[in-house]
């Protein structure tokens, strides 16, 4: 045999398998969801200007050059958290829009999974609720211009309805703040461990806000 045939060949990835830079963006979210819902748990329970980066890190059984590897300081922190219930919704927006449903139907739909991320998020909305006045003045306008997507996505939704002689709704831009207002009070009527499952208190919210429009 010739030293050709005979040297070890370099082994080939397998067909899927992810490289390092496919996998870097994975890691990096996965670390920055558990910042973002440990720091949610502390700004929920000691308050936002309580709470210090040395907490958090000890929660994270981390450093605070760790929490700097991933955000520049606790302000960011704090964007990130009170802007992720917003983002998420819009998403799921985003994907119910995408599927074929009669327009009444997206709009349940769409009411249905927003309640359900309100829920699933709560200390995250509470902590938004509580300490908006801390945000960046930046960041707060700009959280305010995705709440005010959202606003106008739920409206068009509306008008789709009245279209499709579903509803009769004379104001849908000003019917949905209306509808807005009504999902941010899940954060009142909910908690963890609570009586009321998630489950029925998403279902409570989605037809109450069907009401608001005159639906039963």
């Amino acid at each position: 045999m010739t030293k050709s045939s005979t040297a070890a060949k370099p082994r080939q990835r397998a067909a899927g398998a992810p490289t390092g830079r496919e996998i870097k963006p994975g890691v990096v979210a996965f670390k920055r969801a558990r910042i973002l819902e440990e720091a949610a748990a502390l700004f929920f329970e000691k308050g936002y200007e309580a709470a210090t980066l040395e907490m958090l890190a000890d929660r994270l059984s981390a450093t605070k050059p760790f929490l700097y590897t991933y955000f520049r300081g606790k302000a960011a922190i704090l964007c990130a958290i009170c802007e992720l219930g917003v983002t998420e919704s819009l998403a799921a927006l985003d994907r119910i829009a995408e599927t074929e449903r009669t327009s009444i139907d997206l709009l349940k739909a769409s009411l249905r999974e927003v309640a359900e991320i309100i829920i699933a998020r709560n200390e995250y909305l509470v902590v938004y609720q509580r300490e908006m006045m801390n945000l960046d003045r930046g960041d707060a306008q700009r959280i305010l211009r995705l709440r005010h997507e959202f606003d106008l996505r739920i409206g068009k939704m509306i008008e789709d309805c009245v279209r499709d002689g579903y509803i009769t709704v004379p104001d849908a831009p000003a019917m949905s703040i209306w509808i807005g207002g009504l999902l941010s009070w899940i954060t009142y009527c909910y908690r963890p461990g609570s009586s009321r499952s998630g489950e029925a208190v998403a279902d409570q919210a989605m037809k109450a806000c069907l009401r608001l429009i005159g639906l039963d």
